[in-house]
């Protein structure tokens, strides 16, 4: 009985290490609508400093850009277009269906603290004004001073746009908050790798993007997660 449990633990074990050798090529995958979905080409290119990925199927084309090669984590949805990432599918050849991460309106996915204000004090759902969209609720954390220093969304609101400035009621009426982006359009590509001997790039990623051709016939929105591109070679 014990040897039969060892072989098959011997047996899981090798599968496991053939799952991982699987990435030890380049691979462009991930999960489109809680559904795999991997590339069977993909072609990434440097132009003036900014990279683009081009990651194909059959009958789809998935880009990612950012604005560097440098590792880190570029934001998508924002105001900066320099970082972006767009779907189309040509199954239907009359105005194929085209996701983009552009800049929408929509609940709010993301505030950043554009200044934090005076004399405002901690607070649970606090509400705001300004910006193009109504609704949107905070809840605050202040310093001893009464500045904001961290804040999270209680409430998200509707058409809202990136870029929006935004004012916390309460203090002295001066905290600032600026919309990164929206619920229908964000996301982030993460590049963990540049080999500059090898001349692979890799990383990670992930998106919502909005139907940009307004088709009723498909869905408003197009969902990317846990997706992962490896040693990706630069052409």
């Amino acid at each position: 009985m014990k040897k039969k449990l060892l072989y098959l633990i011997v047996f899981f074990s090798i599968i496991s290490c053939q799952e991982d050798i699987k990435f030890n090529n380049p691979a462009f995958e991930g999960r489109k609508d809680n559904v795999f979905w991997r590339a069977v080409d993909v072609k990434a290119t440097l132009v003036n400093g900014s990279l683009t990925i081009d990651a194909y199927t059959q009958n789809e084309k998935l880009t990612l850009i950012t604005n560097s090669i440098n590792p880190g984590t570029y934001i998508l949805g924002t105001t900066n277009q320099a970082n972006f990432a767009s779907y189309i599918s040509s199954t239907s050849t009359i105005n194929p269906p085209t996701y983009q991460t552009i800049v929408a309106s929509g609940p709010i996915n993301k505030v950043l603290i554009s200044s934090a204000g005076t004399a405002y004090t901690n607070g649970l759902a606090i509400a705001t004004t300004g910006g193009s969209g109504s609704g949107l609720k905070v809840n605050i954390v202040v310093t001893a001073s009464g500045s904001v220093i961290e804040v999270s969304i209680a409430s998200f609101g509707m058409s809202y746009t990136s870029g929006d400035i935004i004012t916390v009621l309460g203090g002295n009426g001066d905290a600032k908050l600026i919309v990164q982006n929206v619920e229908n359009s964000n996301g982030e590509i993460v590049i963990t790798d540049f080999d500059a001997v090898k001349n692979t790039v890799s990383g990670t990623y992930k998106f919502n993007a909005i139907n940009v051709n307004n088709d009723p016939l498909v869905v408003p929105n197009l969902n990317f997660q846990h997706g992962i591109f490896y040693r990706i070679p630069l052409k």
